[in-house]
């Protein structure tokens, strides 16, 4: 055997002993919303990146698509009315490859089942960390559910004593769009 097919036959079994392909296929998933209608969430990792372009719509409806590029990867979709509306929104958690294993939220609120619009999730700012807010302590490692009519994440914090600490968001409809804010 020479070099070149010792080399082709190493990364070969490299890729397929990691679990890492290049394949960009799709990964799909269907939720049903409390009106019935099928939500579809799909996932790609375009070749060679690390990051996820996302898809979410209403299935049958062409026209009502949201798409997001270089995200996270998903780690799970959660499906609720937090604003009590009669209509579900999807909430996509992502988590960030690395240590410290930060999560985020992708939100996706239902227009009466016609169309789509994104929800924003507010960022964890320089500010939030400081002493005595809301994530003095925080190191990532979210976890998300969806807890009391509230999406409820939980992360531990960097304390003398481990502890986890629960901050949980209420969905409102600001003016141009929906926003998922911190209840107090």
């Amino acid at each position: 055997m020479n070099k070149l097919n010792l080399v082709l036959v190493c990364a070969a079994f490299l890729i397929s002993a990691t679990g890492f392909s290049q394949s960009t296929a799709p990964a799909s998933r269907e939720y049903k919303t409390k009106t019935g209608k099928i939500i579809t969430v799909n996932e790609t990792h375009p070749q060679g990146a690390s990051l996820s372009n996302i898809t979410v719509a209403i299935k049958g409806n062409a026209g009502s698509v949201v798409q997001f590029t270089d995200a996270d990867p998903i780690n799970k979709v959660l499906v609720a009315d937090l604003d009590g509306n009669g209509f579900s929104e999807i909430y996509i958690t992502t988590v960030s490859a690395g240590s410290g294993s930060y999560g985020n939220v992708i939100g996706v609120a239902s227009n009466k089942d016609k169309s789509l619009s994104q929800i924003t999730f507010p960022e964890v700012g320089e500010n939030d960390l400081k002493k005595g807010a809301k994530f003095e302590g925080y190191e990532g490692h979210d976890i998300y559910e969806i807890k009391d009519n509230a999406l409820a994440r939980t992360f531990p914090v960097k304390t003398p004593v481990a502890a986890k600490h629960v901050v949980k968001y209420k969905l409102k409809a600001g003016e141009a769009a929906f926003q998922l804010v911190i209840a107090d």
